[in-house]
């Protein structure tokens, strides 16, 4: 219970850390938020509890894949606010647009 208790901490720390930096320094959150932290800390959380290192590198690759796939949401969200689109229709239509792309890598690239 302790393990999931520190997990649960953890991640919540990183997530309002980058809020908050965000409230001061847009580039800086940036910076910190497109660093694979989420990845890197389940990463470590993978390899504490079952030393998976096969599981990692797994996880690692698709990863990749579905982080290309959300290049459509960050192409079309700022475009749709600059053109005067309302933020919840920009980002409904931003968050499709990678759900789409993603069902496209899962069934050309990742047929698992």
């Amino acid at each position: 219970m302790l393990q999931y208790f520190l997990k649960f901490i953890i991640t919540a720390l990183v997530i309002v850390f980058a809020s908050e930096i965000a409230k001061r320094n847009t580039v800086l959150s940036a910076i910190i938020i497109a660093l694979p932290l989420v990845s890197l800390i389940t990463f470590i959380w993978i390899y504490v509890e079952s030393r998976d290192v096969v599981r990692i590198a797994r996880l690692s690759e698709e990863i990749l894949y579905f982080g290309l796939a959300t290049i459509p949401l960050f192409l079309i969200l700022p475009f749709m606010l600059r053109s005067g689109y309302s933020f919840l229709v920009a980002m409904a239509i931003s968050c499709a647009a990678s759900a789409l792309s993603m069902l496209v890598v899962k069934l050309i690239f990742l047929k698992t």
